[in-house]
Protein backbone atom coordinates (compact mmCIF):
# COMPACT_ATOMS: atom_id res chain seq x y z
CA UNK A 1 0.00 0.00 0.00
CA UNK A 2 1.13 3.29 -0.13
CA UNK A 3 2.01 5.51 2.60
CA UNK A 4 -0.31 8.92 2.63
CA UNK A 5 1.64 10.64 4.87
CA UNK A 6 5.32 10.19 3.12
CA UNK A 7 3.54 10.78 -0.18
CA UNK A 8 2.45 14.35 1.11
CA UNK A 9 6.01 14.71 2.35
CA UNK A 10 7.22 13.97 -0.95
CA UNK A 11 5.14 16.02 -2.92
CA UNK A 12 5.56 19.11 -0.39
CA UNK A 13 9.02 18.34 -0.45
CA UNK A 14 9.02 18.76 -4.44
CA UNK A 15 6.93 22.04 -4.41
CA UNK A 16 9.75 23.40 -1.86
CA UNK A 17 12.45 22.30 -4.27
CA UNK A 18 10.76 24.24 -6.85
CA UNK A 19 9.89 27.25 -5.30
CA UNK A 20 13.51 27.36 -3.87
CA UNK A 21 14.92 26.55 -7.83
CA UNK A 22 12.97 29.26 -8.91
CA UNK A 23 14.12 31.93 -6.48
CA UNK A 24 17.87 30.99 -6.92
CA UNK A 25 17.31 31.66 -10.48
CA UNK A 26 15.95 35.29 -9.59
CA UNK A 27 19.02 37.86 -10.35
CA UNK A 28 20.50 38.91 -7.42
CA UNK A 29 20.67 43.08 -6.86
CA UNK A 30 23.58 45.03 -5.66
CA UNK A 31 22.75 48.58 -5.37
CA UNK A 32 25.40 51.41 -4.57
CA UNK A 33 24.51 54.70 -3.05
CA UNK A 34 27.00 57.44 -2.57
CA UNK A 35 26.26 60.53 -0.52
CA UNK A 36 26.64 64.03 -2.12
CA UNK A 37 28.56 63.10 -5.01
CA UNK A 38 28.91 65.64 -7.79
CA UNK A 39 28.45 64.68 -11.57
CA UNK A 40 29.34 68.31 -12.81
CA UNK A 41 32.55 69.13 -10.44
CA UNK A 42 34.13 66.20 -12.12
CA UNK A 43 32.48 63.88 -9.30
CA UNK A 44 32.91 60.60 -11.65
CA UNK A 45 37.00 61.16 -12.40
CA UNK A 46 38.10 59.61 -9.91
CA UNK A 47 36.39 56.71 -10.10
CA UNK A 48 37.82 55.21 -13.56
CA UNK A 49 37.22 51.42 -11.91
CA UNK A 50 33.76 51.98 -11.52
CA UNK A 51 33.36 53.66 -14.95
CA UNK A 52 35.05 50.86 -16.45
CA UNK A 53 33.50 47.87 -14.86
CA UNK A 54 29.85 49.27 -14.85
CA UNK A 55 29.54 52.06 -17.32
CA UNK A 56 31.29 50.63 -20.28
CA UNK A 57 30.35 47.15 -19.08
CA UNK A 58 26.52 48.22 -19.14
CA UNK A 59 24.41 51.38 -19.07
CA UNK A 60 24.99 55.12 -18.36
CA UNK A 61 22.07 57.35 -17.26
CA UNK A 62 22.94 61.04 -19.25
CA UNK A 63 19.73 62.64 -17.54
CA UNK A 64 19.38 61.18 -14.09
CA UNK A 65 18.24 63.24 -11.33
CA UNK A 66 16.57 63.15 -7.52
CA UNK A 67 13.84 64.39 -6.35
CA UNK A 68 14.64 66.23 -3.43
CA UNK A 69 18.53 67.57 -3.06
CA UNK A 70 19.26 66.73 0.40
CA UNK A 71 19.93 63.49 2.47
CA UNK A 72 17.17 61.96 4.07
CA UNK A 73 14.42 62.86 2.01
CA UNK A 74 15.95 62.06 -1.08
CA UNK A 75 16.92 58.16 0.70
CA UNK A 76 13.57 58.26 1.98
CA UNK A 77 12.03 58.77 -2.12
CA UNK A 78 14.54 56.26 -2.61
CA UNK A 79 13.59 53.44 -0.69
CA UNK A 80 9.67 54.19 -1.30
CA UNK A 81 9.63 55.33 -4.82
CA UNK A 82 7.97 58.54 -4.19
CA UNK A 83 7.94 62.03 -4.78
CA UNK A 84 9.44 64.19 -1.60
CA UNK A 85 5.15 65.49 -1.10
CA UNK A 86 4.27 61.89 -0.93
CA UNK A 87 6.78 61.28 1.78
CA UNK A 88 6.12 64.88 3.60
CA UNK A 89 4.94 64.59 7.47
CA UNK A 90 1.62 66.51 7.50
CA UNK A 91 3.65 69.16 10.37
CA UNK A 92 7.10 68.89 8.40
CA UNK A 93 8.69 67.00 11.82
CA UNK A 94 10.70 64.20 11.27
CA UNK A 95 13.91 63.36 9.35
CA UNK A 96 14.16 66.78 7.46
CA UNK A 97 10.59 66.98 7.25
CA UNK A 98 10.02 63.31 5.78
CA UNK A 99 8.54 60.07 7.37
CA UNK A 100 11.31 58.02 6.62
CA UNK A 101 11.10 55.38 9.21
CA UNK A 102 7.77 54.77 7.91
CA UNK A 103 8.13 54.86 3.99
CA UNK A 104 11.58 52.62 3.99
CA UNK A 105 10.54 50.36 6.39
CA UNK A 106 6.94 50.01 7.20
CA UNK A 107 4.62 51.23 4.41
CA UNK A 108 3.30 49.74 1.00
CA UNK A 109 5.46 51.35 -0.96
CA UNK A 110 8.80 50.55 0.93
CA UNK A 111 11.11 48.35 -1.51
CA UNK A 112 13.19 46.30 1.28
CA UNK A 113 9.90 44.85 2.78
CA UNK A 114 8.50 44.03 -0.91
CA UNK A 115 11.91 42.11 -1.73
CA UNK A 116 11.97 40.21 1.46
CA UNK A 117 8.66 39.24 0.80
CA UNK A 118 9.84 38.17 -2.80
CA UNK A 119 12.53 35.70 -1.55
CA UNK A 120 15.29 37.83 -1.45
CA UNK A 121 17.55 37.78 1.39
CA UNK A 122 18.09 41.54 1.82
CA UNK A 123 20.89 43.58 3.65
CA UNK A 124 22.20 46.67 4.23
CA UNK A 125 25.43 47.97 5.00
CA UNK A 126 26.82 51.92 5.50
CA UNK A 127 24.26 54.76 5.95
CA UNK A 128 20.55 54.18 4.88
CA UNK A 129 19.06 57.11 6.41
CA UNK A 130 20.17 59.67 8.69
CA UNK A 131 19.68 59.24 12.63
CA UNK A 132 20.41 55.38 12.16
CA UNK A 133 21.32 55.33 15.90
CA UNK A 134 17.47 56.46 17.12
CA UNK A 135 15.70 54.38 14.03
CA UNK A 136 17.84 50.36 14.77
CA UNK A 137 18.61 51.18 19.03
CA UNK A 138 15.42 50.14 20.69
CA UNK A 139 14.87 52.84 23.37
CA UNK A 140 12.17 53.73 26.34
CA UNK A 141 9.97 50.98 24.90
CA UNK A 142 10.30 52.03 20.93
CA UNK A 143 11.40 48.93 19.57
CA UNK A 144 14.41 48.59 17.05
CA UNK A 145 13.07 49.52 13.48
CA UNK A 146 13.91 46.94 11.23
CA UNK A 147 11.39 45.38 9.08
CA UNK A 148 12.35 44.18 5.90
CA UNK A 149 16.09 43.76 6.01
CA UNK A 150 17.70 40.13 7.38
CA UNK A 151 21.06 41.21 7.78
CA UNK A 152 22.06 44.97 8.94
CA UNK A 153 25.87 45.94 9.64
CA UNK A 154 25.51 50.10 9.76
CA UNK A 155 27.39 52.66 11.63
CA UNK A 156 25.35 53.85 14.21
CA UNK A 157 26.97 57.50 13.66
CA UNK A 158 26.73 56.75 9.63
CA UNK A 159 28.77 60.48 9.84
CA UNK A 160 31.71 59.77 11.56
CA UNK A 161 34.48 57.80 8.76
CA UNK A 162 36.25 56.13 11.66
CA UNK A 163 33.05 54.90 14.12
CA UNK A 164 33.87 51.90 16.08
CA UNK A 165 30.25 51.14 16.75
CA UNK A 166 28.14 48.85 14.46
CA UNK A 167 24.66 47.44 14.78
CA UNK A 168 23.88 44.20 13.16
CA UNK A 169 21.21 41.85 12.75
CA UNK A 170 20.98 38.26 10.85
CA UNK A 171 18.63 36.29 8.91
CA UNK A 172 17.34 34.55 12.36
CA UNK A 173 16.35 37.66 13.71
CA UNK A 174 19.57 37.93 16.39
CA UNK A 175 20.27 41.60 16.84
CA UNK A 176 23.40 43.18 18.41
CA UNK A 177 26.11 46.14 19.30
CA UNK A 178 29.48 45.60 17.92
CA UNK A 179 32.24 47.72 19.25
CA UNK A 180 35.68 47.96 17.48
CA UNK A 181 37.08 49.61 19.95
CA UNK A 182 36.68 52.85 22.11
CA UNK A 183 36.11 56.77 20.76
CA UNK A 184 40.12 57.00 21.44
CA UNK A 185 41.26 53.87 19.90
CA UNK A 186 41.05 55.30 16.54
CA UNK A 187 42.90 53.26 13.79
CA UNK A 188 43.00 52.75 9.85
CA UNK A 189 41.24 49.74 9.60
CA UNK A 190 37.96 51.22 11.04
CA UNK A 191 37.47 53.69 7.93
CA UNK A 192 33.56 53.04 7.16
CA UNK A 193 33.95 52.88 3.68
CA UNK A 194 36.16 49.64 3.66
CA UNK A 195 33.99 48.49 6.70
CA UNK A 196 31.10 48.56 4.40
CA UNK A 197 32.59 46.37 1.28
CA UNK A 198 34.09 43.99 3.66
CA UNK A 199 30.95 43.46 5.46
CA UNK A 200 28.98 43.39 2.36
CA UNK A 201 31.21 40.34 1.11
CA UNK A 202 30.43 38.05 4.00
CA UNK A 203 26.92 38.36 3.36
CA UNK A 204 27.35 37.81 -0.28
CA UNK A 205 28.94 34.41 0.46
CA UNK A 206 26.10 33.52 2.79
CA UNK A 207 23.61 33.83 0.30
CA UNK A 208 25.53 32.47 -2.11
CA UNK A 209 26.33 29.46 0.06
CA UNK A 210 22.69 29.22 0.79
CA UNK A 211 21.42 29.20 -2.84
CA UNK A 212 19.59 32.14 -1.94
CA UNK A 213 18.66 35.43 -4.17
CA UNK A 214 19.86 38.61 -2.66
CA UNK A 215 19.81 42.22 -2.25
CA UNK A 216 22.36 44.44 -1.18
CA UNK A 217 22.65 48.18 -0.64
CA UNK A 218 25.60 49.54 -0.11
CA UNK A 219 26.02 53.49 1.27
CA UNK A 220 29.20 54.97 2.08
CA UNK A 221 29.32 57.82 3.63
CA UNK A 222 31.59 59.36 1.48
CA UNK A 223 32.01 62.20 -0.26
CA UNK A 224 29.68 64.09 2.20
CA UNK A 225 31.64 66.08 4.79
CA UNK A 226 34.16 65.71 6.62
CA UNK A 227 35.08 63.64 3.83
CA UNK A 228 37.54 61.74 5.07
CA UNK A 229 40.62 60.22 3.22
CA UNK A 230 40.57 56.75 2.95
CA UNK A 231 44.35 55.51 4.41
CA UNK A 232 45.30 54.61 1.26
CA UNK A 233 44.97 57.75 -0.60
CA UNK A 234 45.76 60.35 1.77
CA UNK A 235 47.95 62.17 -0.92
CA UNK A 236 46.43 62.02 -4.05
CA UNK A 237 45.45 64.93 -5.92
CA UNK A 238 47.67 67.20 -3.54
CA UNK A 239 47.60 69.95 -6.55
CA UNK A 240 44.42 70.34 -7.75
CA UNK A 241 41.98 72.83 -6.25
CA UNK A 242 38.06 72.97 -7.05
CA UNK A 243 37.00 73.50 -10.86
CA UNK A 244 36.66 77.60 -11.34
CA UNK A 245 33.14 76.83 -13.10
CA UNK A 246 31.14 79.32 -15.00
CA UNK A 247 29.36 79.78 -11.71
CA UNK A 248 31.74 80.14 -9.76
CA UNK A 249 32.24 82.85 -6.93
CA UNK A 250 30.09 85.26 -9.76
CA UNK A 251 27.81 87.99 -9.55
CA UNK A 252 26.43 87.45 -12.79
CA UNK A 253 22.82 86.94 -12.31
CA UNK A 254 22.85 86.95 -8.57
CA UNK A 255 20.41 89.46 -8.29
CA UNK A 256 17.85 87.57 -10.14
CA UNK A 257 17.98 84.84 -7.45
CA UNK A 258 15.94 84.24 -4.25
CA UNK A 259 17.23 86.62 -1.33
CA UNK A 260 19.82 84.76 0.58
CA UNK A 261 21.83 83.52 -2.93
CA UNK A 262 21.25 87.17 -4.16
CA UNK A 263 22.96 88.27 -0.83
CA UNK A 264 26.06 86.22 -0.58
CA UNK A 265 29.12 88.11 -0.53
CA UNK A 266 31.92 87.11 -2.66
CA UNK A 267 34.55 84.36 -1.76
CA UNK A 268 37.45 85.66 -0.30
CA UNK A 269 40.52 83.89 -0.04
CA UNK A 270 40.17 82.16 3.53
CA UNK A 271 36.90 80.51 2.03
CA UNK A 272 38.49 79.96 -1.35
CA UNK A 273 41.02 77.90 0.50
CA UNK A 274 38.92 75.67 2.51
CA UNK A 275 36.89 75.27 -0.58
CA UNK A 276 40.25 73.15 -2.28
CA UNK A 277 41.19 71.75 0.34
CA UNK A 278 37.31 70.36 0.78
CA UNK A 279 37.58 69.40 -2.88
CA UNK A 280 41.04 67.65 -2.70
CA UNK A 281 39.03 65.15 0.31
CA UNK A 282 36.27 64.19 -1.46
CA UNK A 283 37.86 63.19 -4.59
CA UNK A 284 40.06 61.11 -2.03
CA UNK A 285 37.01 59.63 -0.28
CA UNK A 286 35.54 59.06 -3.84
CA UNK A 287 38.41 57.02 -4.89
CA UNK A 288 37.60 54.86 -1.67
CA UNK A 289 34.29 54.08 -3.15
CA UNK A 290 35.81 52.97 -6.36
CA UNK A 291 37.87 50.51 -4.52
CA UNK A 292 35.09 49.16 -2.61
CA UNK A 293 32.85 49.32 -5.98
CA UNK A 294 35.75 46.69 -7.76
CA UNK A 295 36.04 44.69 -4.89
CA UNK A 296 32.66 43.96 -4.83
CA UNK A 297 32.46 42.81 -8.61
CA UNK A 298 35.54 41.25 -8.31
CA UNK A 299 34.05 39.10 -5.55
CA UNK A 300 31.13 38.54 -7.41
CA UNK A 301 33.18 37.54 -10.62
CA UNK A 302 35.38 34.73 -8.01
CA UNK A 303 31.48 33.45 -7.04
CA UNK A 304 30.07 32.85 -10.53
CA UNK A 305 27.48 34.71 -9.64
CA UNK A 306 28.42 38.21 -11.53
CA UNK A 307 26.38 37.12 -14.40
CA UNK A 308 23.21 37.05 -12.50
CA UNK A 309 23.79 39.81 -10.72
CA UNK A 310 22.39 43.55 -11.13
CA UNK A 311 24.90 46.56 -10.21
CA UNK A 312 23.11 49.80 -9.88
CA UNK A 313 25.37 53.22 -8.98
CA UNK A 314 23.71 56.50 -8.06
CA UNK A 315 24.12 59.48 -5.06
CA UNK A 316 21.78 60.60 -2.91
CA UNK A 317 22.30 64.14 -4.92
CA UNK A 318 24.69 66.38 -6.21
CA UNK A 319 26.86 69.18 -4.50
CA UNK A 320 27.99 72.77 -5.02
CA UNK A 321 31.78 74.06 -4.13
CA UNK A 322 31.34 77.88 -4.81
CA UNK A 323 28.64 78.11 -7.31
CA UNK A 324 26.85 81.16 -7.26
CA UNK A 325 28.75 82.39 -3.61
CA UNK A 326 27.08 79.78 -1.87
CA UNK A 327 29.58 77.94 -0.76
CA UNK A 328 29.67 74.00 -0.21
CA UNK A 329 26.27 72.25 0.20
CA UNK A 330 23.38 71.27 -2.17
CA UNK A 331 19.45 72.52 -1.54
CA UNK A 332 18.77 74.05 -4.51
CA UNK A 333 17.68 73.42 -8.18
CA UNK A 334 20.54 74.27 -9.57
CA UNK A 335 22.03 70.95 -12.26
CA UNK A 336 25.25 70.96 -9.47
CA UNK A 337 22.52 69.60 -6.51
CA UNK A 338 20.18 67.78 -8.71
CA UNK A 339 22.00 65.97 -11.54
CA UNK A 340 23.61 62.82 -9.85
CA UNK A 341 25.06 59.67 -11.36
CA UNK A 342 23.71 56.93 -12.68
CA UNK A 343 25.42 53.25 -13.99
CA UNK A 344 23.64 50.00 -14.43
CA UNK A 345 24.87 46.36 -15.48
CA UNK A 346 23.76 42.92 -15.22
CA UNK A 347 21.14 40.33 -17.36
CA UNK A 348 20.20 41.76 -20.52
CA UNK A 349 22.25 45.20 -20.14
CA UNK A 350 24.48 45.70 -23.42
CA UNK A 351 27.97 47.25 -22.86
CA UNK A 352 27.46 50.94 -23.78
CA UNK A 353 23.80 51.65 -23.40
CA UNK A 354 23.02 54.55 -23.38
CA UNK A 355 19.73 56.37 -21.16
CA UNK A 356 19.40 60.00 -22.34
CA UNK A 357 15.56 59.85 -20.86
CA UNK A 358 14.66 61.66 -17.79
CA UNK A 359 15.61 59.14 -14.99
CA UNK A 360 14.62 59.89 -11.45
CA UNK A 361 15.35 58.51 -8.45
CA UNK A 362 11.98 57.75 -7.70
CA UNK A 363 12.70 54.76 -10.47
CA UNK A 364 14.53 52.86 -8.90
CA UNK A 365 12.51 51.29 -6.32
CA UNK A 366 9.64 50.18 -9.43
CA UNK A 367 13.00 48.85 -11.13
CA UNK A 368 13.91 46.44 -8.48
CA UNK A 369 10.25 45.44 -7.81
CA UNK A 370 10.76 44.68 -11.81
CA UNK A 371 13.84 42.89 -11.99
CA UNK A 372 12.28 40.15 -8.79
CA UNK A 373 9.40 39.42 -10.86
CA UNK A 374 6.84 41.30 -8.81
CA UNK A 375 3.34 43.45 -10.47
CA UNK A 376 4.06 47.35 -10.38
CA UNK A 377 3.45 48.48 -7.14
CA UNK A 378 0.56 51.34 -6.91
CA UNK A 379 1.92 53.19 -4.34
CA UNK A 380 5.10 54.00 -6.24
CA UNK A 381 5.34 57.02 -8.56
CA UNK A 382 8.37 56.24 -10.22
CA UNK A 383 8.70 54.03 -13.34
CA UNK A 384 10.40 50.54 -13.75
CA UNK A 385 14.01 51.63 -15.94
CA UNK A 386 14.53 47.65 -16.94
CA UNK A 387 12.62 47.66 -19.44
CA UNK A 388 15.06 50.96 -21.06
CA UNK A 389 17.83 49.35 -20.19
CA UNK A 390 17.51 45.86 -21.36
CA UNK A 391 15.95 47.04 -24.89
CA UNK A 392 18.98 47.52 -27.65
CA UNK A 393 19.72 51.18 -28.50
CA UNK A 394 18.09 52.53 -31.63
CA UNK A 395 15.77 49.40 -31.73
CA UNK A 396 12.31 49.70 -32.42
CA UNK A 397 11.74 48.70 -28.98
CA UNK A 398 14.13 51.10 -27.44
CA UNK A 399 12.43 53.91 -29.63
CA UNK A 400 9.04 53.32 -28.72
CA UNK A 401 10.15 53.18 -24.58
CA UNK A 402 11.89 56.47 -24.93
CA UNK A 403 8.52 58.00 -26.88
CA UNK A 404 5.93 56.66 -24.27
CA UNK A 405 8.73 58.10 -21.00
CA UNK A 406 8.59 61.72 -19.32
CA UNK A 407 10.07 64.25 -20.42
CA UNK A 408 9.28 66.39 -17.31
CA UNK A 409 10.43 65.82 -13.56
CA UNK A 410 9.33 67.76 -10.19
CA UNK A 411 11.80 68.27 -7.93
CA UNK A 412 11.20 70.10 -4.47
CA UNK A 413 12.51 71.38 -1.43
CA UNK A 414 11.77 73.01 2.00
CA UNK A 415 14.37 74.32 4.12
CA UNK A 416 15.72 72.00 6.79
CA UNK A 417 17.27 75.58 8.48
CA UNK A 418 19.21 78.73 7.78
CA UNK A 419 23.14 78.16 8.11
CA UNK A 420 26.11 79.07 6.46
CA UNK A 421 29.49 77.95 5.29
CA UNK A 422 30.85 76.86 8.67
CA UNK A 423 28.34 73.60 8.57
CA UNK A 424 30.35 71.34 6.62
CA UNK A 425 33.57 70.47 8.91
CA UNK A 426 36.18 68.94 6.92
CA UNK A 427 39.05 66.60 7.38
CA UNK A 428 42.47 67.78 8.86
CA UNK A 429 44.08 65.30 10.06
CA UNK A 430 43.27 60.92 10.65
CA UNK A 431 44.54 58.10 12.41
CA UNK A 432 47.19 56.49 12.30
CA UNK A 433 48.32 52.68 12.28
CA UNK A 434 48.41 52.63 15.98
CA UNK A 435 45.83 53.26 18.07
CA UNK A 436 44.89 56.44 19.88
CA UNK A 437 45.47 58.92 17.00
CA UNK A 438 42.57 61.53 17.29
CA UNK A 439 40.55 62.91 14.11
CA UNK A 440 40.53 66.50 13.50
CA UNK A 441 38.20 68.55 11.78
CA UNK A 442 37.87 72.26 10.87
CA UNK A 443 34.92 74.36 9.66
CA UNK A 444 34.37 76.84 6.77
CA UNK A 445 34.02 80.50 7.29
CA UNK A 446 30.30 81.14 7.90
CA UNK A 447 31.23 85.32 7.18
CA UNK A 448 33.69 87.20 4.81
CA UNK A 449 36.85 88.18 6.29
CA UNK A 450 37.05 90.88 8.51
CA UNK A 451 33.16 91.06 9.25
CA UNK A 452 31.71 92.59 12.08
CA UNK A 453 28.72 90.14 12.25
CA UNK A 454 29.09 86.64 13.63
CA UNK A 455 27.05 83.86 13.07
CA UNK A 456 24.29 84.55 15.59
CA UNK A 457 23.56 88.02 13.80
CA UNK A 458 23.32 86.22 10.23
CA UNK A 459 19.94 85.41 10.25
CA UNK A 460 19.25 89.70 10.46
CA UNK A 461 20.67 90.13 7.42
CA UNK A 462 19.29 88.07 5.26
CA UNK A 463 16.96 90.85 3.13
CA UNK A 464 19.11 93.95 4.64
CA UNK A 465 20.52 94.50 1.25
CA UNK A 466 17.62 93.63 -0.85
CA UNK A 467 18.34 94.63 -4.19
CA UNK A 468 21.94 94.92 -4.28
CA UNK A 469 24.25 92.43 -5.86
CA UNK A 470 26.56 90.50 -2.91
CA UNK A 471 26.70 92.97 -0.26
CA UNK A 472 25.80 90.54 2.80
CA UNK A 473 28.28 89.08 5.15
CA UNK A 474 27.35 86.23 5.61
CA UNK A 475 27.69 82.83 3.61
CA UNK A 476 24.46 81.65 3.21
CA UNK A 477 23.94 77.79 1.78
CA UNK A 478 20.28 77.33 3.23
CA UNK A 479 17.58 79.82 4.34
CA UNK A 480 14.11 79.21 6.02
CA UNK A 481 12.92 82.17 4.94
CA UNK A 482 14.10 82.12 1.27
CA UNK A 483 14.75 78.51 0.20
CA UNK A 484 11.65 76.53 -0.25
CA UNK A 485 11.05 75.84 -3.75
CA UNK A 486 9.40 73.65 -5.92
CA UNK A 487 10.41 73.15 -9.28
CA UNK A 488 9.74 71.83 -13.04
CA UNK A 489 12.98 70.19 -14.88
CA UNK A 490 12.22 69.48 -18.31
CA UNK A 491 13.87 68.26 -21.38
CA UNK A 492 12.11 66.86 -24.58
CA UNK A 493 13.30 67.19 -28.16
CA UNK A 494 12.46 70.97 -28.19
CA UNK A 495 12.92 72.53 -24.76
CA UNK A 496 15.57 71.72 -22.13
CA UNK A 497 15.03 73.79 -19.50
CA UNK A 498 14.18 74.18 -15.11
CA UNK A 499 11.36 76.31 -14.01
CA UNK A 500 11.75 77.09 -10.36
CA UNK A 501 8.71 79.16 -8.02
CA UNK A 502 10.42 79.69 -4.16
CA UNK A 503 8.15 80.94 -0.95
CA UNK A 504 8.58 82.06 2.58
CA UNK A 505 8.13 79.20 5.30
CA UNK A 506 4.64 78.51 5.55
CA UNK A 507 5.14 74.86 4.55
CA UNK A 508 3.36 75.32 1.26
CA UNK A 509 4.24 75.56 -2.33
CA UNK A 510 2.67 79.25 -2.50
CA UNK A 511 4.06 82.57 -2.08
CA UNK A 512 2.27 84.36 0.86
CA UNK A 513 2.47 88.44 1.98
CA UNK A 514 6.01 89.46 3.30
CA UNK A 515 7.48 86.02 2.16
CA UNK A 516 11.01 86.62 0.00
CA UNK A 517 9.74 84.78 -3.46
CA UNK A 518 11.28 84.35 -6.70
CA UNK A 519 10.81 82.56 -9.73
CA UNK A 520 13.82 81.62 -11.69
CA UNK A 521 13.73 80.22 -15.36
CA UNK A 522 17.12 78.92 -16.82
CA UNK A 523 17.33 77.56 -20.53
CA UNK A 524 20.31 75.20 -20.82
CA UNK A 525 20.46 75.20 -24.54
CA UNK A 526 20.62 72.08 -26.85
CA UNK A 527 20.97 68.61 -25.31
CA UNK A 528 24.94 67.96 -24.92
CA UNK A 529 26.43 64.39 -23.98
CA UNK A 530 28.11 64.18 -20.75
CA UNK A 531 29.82 60.81 -20.84
CA UNK A 532 32.03 59.82 -20.68
CA UNK A 533 34.17 63.05 -20.61
CA UNK A 534 32.41 64.62 -17.15
CA UNK A 535 31.64 67.23 -16.86
CA UNK A 536 31.29 69.02 -20.22
CA UNK A 537 28.19 71.40 -18.93
CA UNK A 538 27.70 74.36 -21.53
CA UNK A 539 27.42 77.68 -19.82
CA UNK A 540 23.73 77.99 -20.00
CA UNK A 541 23.41 75.01 -17.74
CA UNK A 542 25.16 77.39 -14.83
CA UNK A 543 21.93 78.60 -14.24
CA UNK A 544 23.42 82.43 -14.40
CA UNK A 545 20.87 83.81 -16.35
CA UNK A 546 17.72 84.36 -15.33
CA UNK A 547 15.19 84.87 -18.02
CA UNK A 548 12.02 84.23 -16.65
CA UNK A 549 11.25 88.32 -16.65
CA UNK A 550 11.55 88.86 -19.93
CA UNK A 551 9.12 85.96 -20.26
CA UNK A 552 5.74 86.27 -22.53
CA UNK A 553 2.91 86.45 -19.80
CA UNK A 554 1.33 83.20 -21.46
CA UNK A 555 4.17 81.67 -20.81
CA UNK A 556 4.72 82.56 -17.66
CA UNK A 557 1.20 81.13 -16.57
CA UNK A 558 1.62 78.35 -19.10
CA UNK A 559 4.80 77.33 -17.05
CA UNK A 560 3.34 77.43 -13.36
CA UNK A 561 -0.06 75.62 -14.82
CA UNK A 562 2.29 72.41 -15.71
CA UNK A 563 4.34 73.06 -12.35
CA UNK A 564 1.49 72.70 -10.80
CA UNK A 565 -0.41 70.30 -12.56
CA UNK A 566 2.78 67.94 -11.63
CA UNK A 567 1.99 68.20 -8.11
CA UNK A 568 -1.50 68.41 -7.94
CA UNK A 569 -1.89 65.01 -10.11
CA UNK A 570 0.54 63.20 -8.69
CA UNK A 571 -0.43 64.17 -5.05
CA UNK A 572 -0.90 61.23 -2.43
CA UNK A 573 -1.80 62.77 0.82
CA UNK A 574 -4.30 64.50 2.17
CA UNK A 575 -1.99 67.93 2.87
CA UNK A 576 -2.28 69.97 -0.21
CA UNK A 577 0.35 72.34 -0.34
CA UNK A 578 -0.63 74.45 -4.00
CA UNK A 579 -4.29 74.30 -3.70
CA UNK A 580 -5.14 72.38 -6.25
CA UNK A 581 -8.73 72.18 -5.32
Amino acid sequence: TTNIAMLGWVVLGAVTTIRAAAEAAKPNIVYVMTDDQDVELGGLTPMPKTRRLLGDGGAVGEAFYIATPICCPSRTETLSGRLYHNVLTDDLSGCMHVNSTGYIFQHESSLFPALRSAGYVTAGFGKIINGQRQVFIAKNGRPSITNGWDWLSVPLNEGDYFTPTFFNKRPNGTTWIENLGGPGDVVDTWYQTSQIGNRSIEFIDFAVNAGKPFVAYLGPHAPHYSADSPPWARNLYSDLGAPRTPAYNTSVGQLNKTMHVAQNPPIDGNMEYWIDQHFRDRWRAITGVDDMVELVYRHLEKLNVLDNTFIFFTSDHGYKLGEWRIGCSKQHPYESDVHIPFFARGPGIAPGTMLTALGSNIDIAPTFIDIAGLPPNPEHDGKSLLPMLQAKTGSPERLDIDAAWRTSLIIEYLSVGTYYNDHAKIWVSGPGEKPGTPVVYGAGPATINHSTVNESGCPATEGATAGQVGQGQCHFVDSTKSNNWIALRVRNATHNFVYAESFGPSGKFMCAPGDFCQTELYDYGPITSDYPNYPVMTEERWCLHNTFAAAAPEVKQALHTELKAAYCSSRRLDIDRMECA
